[in-house]
């Protein structure tokens, strides 16, 4: 027998302090009523912009609230979709939701036109909270993706409640940063992910229950090659594992310098050594 559940729908992008405060509340109101708590959130950001966690991130930090079942929902697939329709056929039927938990600007299905009082009528109970101010201001993912997008990380991490982040599998780079005794580890880069401005930061790797001091690069390495896509490498600084194939996560702490096209390979790696000694003088200031 499927087991009730209560659920918060949403975007969730970058899992921000006002979502944390969803998430404790939608496993606390479970609990107490022997539900299970669950999410529904979107596979791409519902205004069209790019996105600040895609799901391998969103999984991680769920996971990191205790949620164990969550769920994508295609957004093209559900837009058209009457809000009364979606209540009833795909809440109520399909996922036997009796309780959802959600913020002050909560609206849903077709032309956004349901909110609170749609699943009222329908007999889903709702808690609303209330928004999570910052400086007076409302915590928000518009709000958090203007500061990344102007490389205030400290701004955008008191905002989300941890640091930016990105996670993916690690591949094989060209091998030229092993030829001058500075191994990186490469991830991809999707072209939905929004990011910082280009340059190198300070920055934490964390790998198989491991973290690891890191000045990491985000960019089109210009001294290396022309015409590249966007690319995330990390130099780990200390005890540098072999982590071909792994996934891993890197945390963002804090921007150092522009990426910038040096004359020769040589000039490079120089730079490179230099930002690992800024790097760790940063992160030691960051604790």
């Amino acid at each position: 027998m499927m087991p009730n559940r209560v659920i918060a729908i949403g975007d969730f992008d970058g899992v921000h302090r006002g979502h944390q405060q969803i998430l404790l509340q939608l496993n606390e109101w479970a609990a107490s009523l022997h539900a299970e708590p669950m999410v529904l959130s979107f596979d791409a950001n519902t205004k069209g912009q790019k996105i600040i966690t895609d799901n391998r991130v969103k999984d991680w930090y769920f996971s990191q609230y205790g949620i164990e079942h969550w769920q994508v929902l295609h957004f093209e697939q559900w837009k058209e979709m009457a809000a009364e329709d979606f209540t009833d056929h795909f809440l109520k039927e399909e996922l036997q939701v009796v309780g959802l938990v959600c913020g002050q600007d909560f609206h849903f299905g077709k032309d956004r036109k349901g909110n609170e009082f749609t699943l009222i009528s329908r007999g889903i109970t709702v808690k609303k909270l209330k928004s999570l101010m910052v400086e007076d201001l409302r915590v928000s993912s518009s709000m958090i993706r203007t500061y990344l997008e102007a490389g205030e990380l400290e701004q955008a991490e008191a905002r989300l409640g941890h640091p930016f982040c990105l996670m993916g599998e690690v591949c094989r780079g060209k091998g030229l940063a092993r030829q001058y005794g500075q191994p990186t580890v490469n991830i991809p880069l999707s072209s939905r992910q929004l990011l910082p401005p280009y340059g190198v930061y300070a920055a934490w790797v964390e790998a198989e229950g491991s973290r690891y001091p890191a000045a990491a690069n985000i960019g089109v390495r210009p001294t290396v090659e022309s015409g590249g896509e966007p690319n995330l490498e990390a130099h780990i600084l200390r005890d540098s594992p072999d982590l071909y194939g792994c996934e891993i996560r890197i945390e963002l702490k804090a921007y150092l310098r522009k990426e910038t096209r040096f004359e020769s390979r040589e000039q490079l790696f120089a730079q490179i050594q230099k930002d690992g000694e800024h790097s760790l003088t940063r992160l030691e200031m960051l604790k």
